[in-house]
Parts: structure tokens; sequence; C-alpha cells
């Protein structure tokens, strides 16, 4: 299995643009904690932050959690750490723990900013907080999460979700839909266009030179040769069999259970899972809190925590900031792999 640490060397100056997300919840707190543990760490003192947000909201939000932080002249100073401001309009008050559609107006516009930066060439990647979808909607927002934004506003069809360690590395075939849903989205056209991407994404986002991924099966036991449905030997095996054909090391179906509760993952650089549940459950269980979402095969760098908004603990300052400086760290290697490939 061919790996490369995600904790490779930051150009000096590197740039990331940041989105707010819901501002009730735990996002500036693990962002601020983040920012303290990077400080720490030699590869990343070099970094710029343009924190996308209403100053003042921003000044209201540290103020509550009993951080402390200074915004001025279009800058904050948060745990010793300097970021630009990017403002927004919007300025919801700082409730935790409230669906509110003040803040699901903010993160929108925070997440549309960003991204313009980062197209534009402000920003050399994106990190999205974490987001609502509840209050995202009572704002109006069209979309089912970010993922589905940011491929509208980057002329994507059809981006790949991965969730990922530093080792292990999660795409979805499907994402945001409903379990009823997942059979009929589950083709042979889908699976080898993710198979595809996957490839790729690994080749040019994580610098694996000979990707090998091991693609799960649909149902219990990959079908049992048919017995417990037959997805597995209509669907899935012609698709890796295409794939294989243009010369991508892809191996499967796999039983979802067996294969990482007895350590079958270690061996493969990608895991191609089905739908949202069956890949990410096992993955949230390997990272401990340190796992992050990347957006594969759009033209920006995009990373994410690998959480939501935690409203029951926002406030209290006991978030954990792990998953989120994995995520710059993620980030930062993303956009030199992808340096080195262009």
């Amino acid at each position: 299995m061919t790996t490369n640490n995600s904790n490779t060397k930051a150009r000096n100056m590197f740039t990331l643009a940041v989105s707010v997300g819901d501002c009730n919840g735990i996002g500036l707190e693990v962002f601020a904690k983040a920012l303290g543990l990077l400080a720490h760490e030699k590869n990343y003192k070099q970094l710029n932050y343009k924190l996308v947000a209403h100053p003042q909201v921003v000044e209201q939000y540290y103020r509550q959690l009993g951080l402390p932080s200074v915004a001025q002249a279009g800058r904050v100073l948060i745990r010793d750490v300097e970021c630009e401001i990017i403002n927004c309009h919007s300025r919801p008050d700082v409730v935790f723990g409230a669906v509110d559609a003040a803040a699901g107006a903010l993160a929108w516009e925070s997440l549309e900013k960003a991204v313009a930066d980062v197209q534009s060439g402000g920003a050399d990647a994106l990190l999205t907080l974490p987001v609502s979808k509840s209050t995202l909607k009572l704002a109006g927002y069209p979309f089912p999460g970010q993922t589905e934004f940011l491929a509208e506003r980057c002329g994507v069809a059809r981006p790949l979700m991965i969730l990922c360690t530093e080792d292990v590395r999660v795409g979805l075939a499907t994402i945001h839909i409903p379990l009823a849903a997942v059979p009929a989205a589950i083709t042979r056209k889908n699976i080898a266009h993710s198979l595809t991407a996957f490839h790729a994404a690994l080749r040019c986002d994580f610098g694996c030179d000979q990707p090998r991924i091991a693609v799960l099966g649909v149902n219990p036991h990959a079908g049992e040769n048919g017995e417990i449905g037959e997805e597995e030997i209509d669907v899935v095996i012609p698709a890796l069999a295409e794939c294989a054909a243009v010369g991508m090391m892809v191996e499967g179906p796999f039983p979802a259970d067996g294969f990482f509760a007895h350590g079958a993952y270690k061996a493969y650089d990608g895991i191609l899972a089905m739908y949202h549940d069956q890949g990410l459950i096992p993955l949230k269980m390997l990272a401990q809190g340190g796992g992050v979402n990347v957006t594969a095969g759009l033209p920006i760098v995009r990373t994410s925590p690998d959480h939501g908004t935690a409203y029951a603990i926002a406030g209290r300052g006991i978030a954990d900031a792990a998953s989120t400086a994995e995520a710059i760290r993620m980030a930062c290697h993303i956009a030199e792999v992808r340096r080195r490939h262009s």
C-alpha cells in the first residue's frame, strides 16, 4: 500500500479560506482550538487564515465561550493567531444550541464567499466548519449539504465524498440520500464513475502512485452468491471488471462487517462503500475523533471536520478539535500533492 504522510510541510504563506459554519454550534470553538494546536507545529506556523464571517458574531461567540479574541481593522486575533476577516452582512445573535434561520443565512453567505475566494485565487484551499442542514433549510438553502453546493458552484456533476484519516480513506458511491433510494442509485455506471474519481483522487490528492481500492458489497455477506440479493452479481462485479480492464487495481465486493472487523482494510489505499453509514461508521470508529471529510473531483481543495454542529455541547468549551486540526493539515497536504501533479 502506497501512502503519503499528511504532515507534508506547508509552503510559506499558504492561505486557507474558512467558512464559519453554524455560529450556534461548536465550529468556531474547534477552529480556535485547532489554531492553538497548529501554532506549536513547525510545519504549520506559516499558515494564513481567512475567516469568512461577521466580525461581531465572532467576537460574541468567543466572549460567550470565554476564549480571548479581538476583532479590528478586518482581522481577528484568536489564541494569539491572527486571521483575516472576509466580512459577511448576516449578523445573527449567538445562541448556543439554537436552530435559527439567521444562523443558517450566515452559514450560507459565508460558504458562498469562501468558495468564491478560493476560486479567484485568494486562497489555496477551503476549510468548511460544520453546518446544520435544518438551519440552512430555514434560510432557504436549496442544497442537501455543502458537498452538493460545492459541486454546483464548481460545475462538477458528481463529486466524490471521501472520509479519511492519514492511513484509511473511505469513498462513498452514494451520499445524502435515503437508505430506501440506495439500491436504485447503485448502478454499474455509478460505481465505475466513483472508482474512476477515487482512483484519480488517491493519485493526485493523496500521492498514492498505484492505488489499490477495495469495494464493499451492497447486501449482507456481499450477497452470498446471489442468496441475499443480486446487486453484487449484476452490478458491482461488472463495474469492477470494467475498471480493471483500464488498469485500475480494484478488488471485491467484500462483506463490509468482516472487512473492517478483521483488518482487511489495512491492505488498501482506499475503500469504496455503497452508502453513507456503511462506510462512515467504521471510519469514524477508526479515526477516534480525527477523521476528515474531503470532497474529491473538484477544481478546488476542500476539507472539513468529520462531525456536525454538536448543539448538545455547544458553548461548554469541551469540544474536541482533533478533526478540525487534521482537516487543516489535510488541506495543506492535498494542495501540495496537486502542485506536484500539475
